[in-house]
């Protein structure tokens, strides 16, 4: 188990993701912020999610 870098929960970080705003939060995780495995799935979705909105530069 492993602390969420933003909320402090608990959680594994090899839990498979199971809604698309956590996929896409886990890719700006690798690829944006360098954060990836440090953050749970409910901080990804959140993420992600506001990145689907608001991150014109996935567009495409």
């Amino acid at each position: 188990m492993t602390s969420c870098k933003i909320c402090g929960k608990s959680f594994d970080p090899d839990a498979p993701l199971t809604d698309p705003a956590q996929e896409a939060g886990a890719f700006m995780a690798a690829q944006e912020w360098n954060d990836a495995g440090q953050l749970c799935p409910a901080c990804l979705g959140n993420r992600g999610m506001l990145g689907m909105m608001y991150c014109r530069e996935y567009d495409s």
